[in-house]
């Protein structure tokens, strides 16, 4: 069996305290000593697939090929993404997404407004956000991230207020990740994103401390941008997690 690992760490890579915490968590699971033996057993290529089931392989050169065609066709850019920096993937987190260096979410929207209907709570978008609380800003060069590729924001994160979200430690999409998103999903698709949802955009504040969300609303047939307070939290009301 081929070697799924791209490094071959040592046991001195790995703290005493660390083997310990797996090995009570595997416990309670059922993980035996038999098990663990097998794994130990170089011939039983078992060590191998419990590596792949951590080991997500990414065409990287197909993700640069994508954002390009994807920036050239809606935003008249020919981007050199080749320095871009793609992050490790994991489990669960597929669709990746680059932001190109210097965008704004104003720039957005004015791709957006000219293809379906649009509204938003304030008339300049830029202008209303707190750029030193991004928790990600493409200022100073283009950069990517992976979210989770479904219609609905994220289940995990439902009835999580942004200071909640905060509190955590969480990774979650800023509002122009999120604007950048429904855009290239609807691309892909002709469809929007959060048709029975709304996305709480908790790595964005406002200059006042509010958190921005935006959804499809369905009865009024357009795409909304608006915003809540940082202690908003409902079922439907939901981050999406981010891995950068």
């Amino acid at each position: 069996m081929a070697n799924v690992a791209s490094r071959v760490y040592k046991p001195a890579d790995f703290s005493e305290g660390l083997w310990h915490e797996v090995l009570v968590t595997l416990g309670k699971k059922g993980f035996s000593p038999e098990m663990a033996a097998d794994v130990a057993n170089t011939k039983s290529g078992q060590a191998e697939q419990i590596v792949g089931l951590f080991s997500v392989k990414m065409d990287v050169s197909a993700i640069l090929t994508t954002h390009h065609s994807f920036y050239h066709q809606f935003f008249g850019l020919d981007l050199d993404l080749s320095t871009v920096r793609i992050p490790p993937q994991r489990p669960d987190f597929t669709r990746p997404l680059i932001i190109a260096q210097g965008l704004t979410p104003n720039q957005v929207y004015e791709v957006c407004q000219k293809r379906f209907p649009y509204s938003k709570y304030a008339d300049d978008l830029d202008s209303v956000l707190d750029w030193d609380e991004e928790e990600r800003n493409p200022k100073d060069g283009a950069y990517a991230i992976w979210v989770r590729d479904r219609v609905e924001a994220d289940v995990e994160l439902k009835n999580l207020s942004a200071d909640q979200i905060k509190e955590k430690g969480l990774t979650t999409e800023t509002l122009l990740e999120r604007l950048l998103h429904g855009l290239m999903y609807w691309s892909e698709t002709n469809k929007h994103l959060d048709t029975n949802t709304v996305t709480l955009c908790t790595g964005s504040r406002s200059r006042r401390g509010n958190v921005p969300n935006a959804d499809w609303h369905r009865d009024r047939d357009e795409f909304r941008v608006g915003w809540c307070g940082p202690r908003s939290a409902h079922g439907n009301l939901r981050a999406r997690a981010v891995v950068s």
